[in-house]
């Protein structure tokens, strides 16, 4: 894919959004019933709801379950996993929006989402809280700290999962990495491979990882995107910060032929205390 942006925002937008991929919704059947605005709409990032909903598949969730969603931007995903699985979501981001329990409630679930406003490194919670955490395009913003990982485990109960899904690097980067990656500089220094994701929780010694990987569809989560902006609004029209945001993934595109931009999910499950060994036997 190369396509020329001398001229951007003026561009042939037909010829543009052709040259991206879209995320068909047939081959999400659980997300019958929602169109392409609603699969996207309300969340920063890409993936949408596509991304969502395959991290949630590997929770297991079921009825009933405290679930963590950290870092929820507007509350979309929080509102989604009530709605799809029926758990309780504590809605957690320190800019969380004060529409989120209004719009819960219009979508039939507002006594399952618990909006939180706060800052992910001062969570307020007690100790093993959740059955469960989930974090969607947000975690590289506040969890790298070695220290980070240890502190979230603290509020998952014990044999408690958790799963985080955003974008990554296939390979870490460095000096030699090329500019077009770059993107929210410098923001994207923290933006990291699967495996460094892996060793960040394995390390810990209190996580099981049981999958650090690539999406199957991480490249073609930027394109469904860029597609899906450029299919709501023209370039010239959008807000600056958008179009900027918008100029940025497509340079990204031109220059990435092999999908080392791209996204991926970790599953882990803390693992469970070892009981205490039993009392010595005392001498007669």
């Amino acid at each position: 894919m190369k396509l020329d942006l001398t001229n951007w925002p003026r561009v042939d937008l037909r010829r543009v959004r052709s040259s991206f991929r879209e995320v068909q919704l047939e081959e999400y059947p659980e997300l019958a019933g929602y169109g392409r605005a609603g699969i996207h709409e309300g969340l920063a990032g890409q993936g949408g709801l596509f991304l969502a909903s395959d991290m949630a598949k590997l929770l297991k969730l079921k009825g009933g379950m405290r679930v963590l969603d950290l870092g929820c931007g507007e509350g979309t995903t929080s509102i989604f996993l009530a709605k799809e699985y029926g758990v309780r979501v504590h809605a957690v981001d320190e800019e969380l929006p004060d529409s989120l329990a209004h719009r819960a409630s219009e979508a039939g679930v507002g006594a399952l989402v618990t909006p939180v406003r706060a800052d992910a490194r001062k969570l307020p919670f007690p100790p093993e809280s959740f059955d469960a955490v989930f974090s969607m395009n947000a975690f590289f913003y506040f969890g790298t700290d070695d220290l980070y990982p240890p502190y979230l485990l603290r509020i998952l109960k014990d044999r408690g999962e958790l799963v985080i899904g955003g974008p990554c690097y296939r390979a870490e980067i460095g000096a030699e990495t090329p500019d077009e990656f770059l993107l929210e500089f410098p923001d994207c220094l923290a933006v990291h491979s699967p495996g460094w994701w892996r060793h960040h929780f394995a390390k810990t010694r209190e996580a099981e990882v049981l999958l650090s990987e690539l999406h199957p569809r991480g490249a073609e989560f930027w394109e469904d995107r860029v597609r899906f902006l450029l299919e709501a609004q023209r370039p010239a029209e959008m807000r600056p910060g958008m179009r900027k945001m918008v100029h940025a993934i497509i340079r990204m595109l031109n220059r990435d032929a092999d999908g080392f931009v791209s996204h991926f999910m970790l599953h882990a499950r803390k693992r469970g205390r070892r009981p205490d060994p039993p009392p010595r036997p005392t001498r007669g």
